[in-house]
Order: C-alpha cells, then structure tokens, then sequence
C-alpha cells in the first residue's frame, strides 16, 4: 500500500531513462532560432516548442550535458505525428506525460535543460483547494493522510471501508507499525480530483534507506452519508 535531500529526490538520471513520466502545465512557446537566437522580429527563424512547466524544480544527471546542480521547471517536449494533435488539443492545461529518450540540452534548438520525447499525454486531474474539498470524499482522504503522519494508524484505519480493517495493510497495527516508524513523517501536499469517487494523493516521507516522493489514486465509496477509502493503488512505486 501506498499512502538524501529534497533536491536529490527530484534529481533524475538520464542513464536510466529517468523521468518516465511528469506532471505539469502544458505550454507553447516560440523560440527564437538561427542565426541569433535573440528574437523573431528581427529576423530569427522561429521554433514553435511545446514546454511542461512542473509544479516544483527538478534537476538531471547521468549525461555529458546535465549540470545536477542546476535546478529548473520547464521541460521542452518533443512530439511525433500521434501525439502532436493531443499536444496541440491540451495547450494551458495540466496534463500528464511520459516520456523516453530524454536528454541534457546539447544545442541552440535545446531551448530547456531537459529535453523528451513524448509517448503519450493524459488530462491530470483537477487540482483541488480546501474550498474545493468541502463536502467531498476529498476530506476523508485528507484525515486518512493526517492522522498517519502523526503515527495514529487506529484513527486513519477508521476511514477505510469496514472490510478491509480487521487484517492486511489498512489494519490499524500494519498502518501504526509502518508509519508511526518512519526518519520523516508522511504529509500530504495535495489531493487532485480524477472522477466522482477517485482521488490522486500526492505525498511524501522517508525511511531510513529512501525517501518517497508519491502519488496514488484512492477510490472512495460513500456509505451511511459517509465517506470511506475503498483502495488506494501507488502510482510512483511508493
């Protein structure tokens, strides 16, 4: 179940394919081209460039070009004859990608640190506020997390559907055992509306060997004129 430093835990490495996947706000940019790369008006050829803009800094390693110690948030986006349309479609809207062959800027046409190929593009989910989340399964969510990052695995075992209480991973003693124990609480920084009845939760903790930096999507169930979490399923592997 799901529920260094924090620059380190934002830092991919390109050798390993890494980031697979990013979140952000999808925007169009024109570039300035050869010969200057200064301006269009004034006789630069322009490079229209699609560019994620990520919600917190990231940095890369693992190539020749990647400078780790240099923390950024746009990402240029590189797309094919399949993805060009959804990347046009979802322009200034949050989307999901995930992405290969990345690589460190090299050239002129390299207008962000990092550069990827897109492979597919999904519409995130609503990004919501505390107002958004009155009289939504959003607050039950938002205890569940709450409650676990102060260790009461009793208290967050209580927002789960009954079922699922009395043994496996939602059992108030597995629930305690994991997070009454962790180098770093987990605190949960935001929750994003997918549908009518599921939810993505983004949060992060730390054991002593890694910290995690997740997302997971929690389905709710409302019984009694209560809310309950009826699965949560890790996105991020943590």
């Amino acid at each position: 179940m799901s529920v260094g430093s924090a620059h380190a835990s934002q830092c991919y490495d390109l050798s390993k394919g890494e980031p697979k996947a990013l979140n952000g706000e999808l925007q169009y940019i024109l570039f300035p081209g050869p010969p200057n790369y200064e301006d269009v008006q004034k006789g630069d050829t322009p490079e229209p460039t699609y560019v994620l803009k990520l919600d917190h800094p990231i940095c890369i390693r693992g190539d020749e070009f990647a400078d780790p110690a240099k923390m950024f948030e746009q990402v240029q986006l590189v797309g094919n004859k399949d993805t060009w349309p959804v990347l046009r479609a979802n322009v200034k809207r949050r989307v999901s990608v995930t992405l290969k062959d990345q690589m460190g800027a090299e050239t002129g046409h390299h207008h962000e640190p990092l550069v990827a190929w897109v492979v597919s593009v999904t519409p995130s989910a609503k990004k919501m506020d505390f107002l958004d989340e009155y009289g939504s399964a959003a607050t039950t969510i938002r205890a569940f997390y709450e409650t676990l990052g102060s260790g009461q695995g009793d208290v967050a075992s209580t927002m789960v559907v009954p079922e699922k209480r009395a043994k496996g991973p939602f059992s108030p003693e597995n629930l305690t055992r994991f997070y009454a124990h962790l180098k770093e609480p987990v605190r949960l920084a935001r929750i994003d509306q997918s549908g009518p009845d599921t939810f993505i939760a983004h949060y992060r903790y730390a054991t002593e060997k890694s910290v995690c930096d997740g997302q997971a999507l929690v389905t709710t169930v409302a019984r009694g004129g209560r809310n309950f979490i009826e699965s949560i399923k890790a996105l991020k592997g943590c």
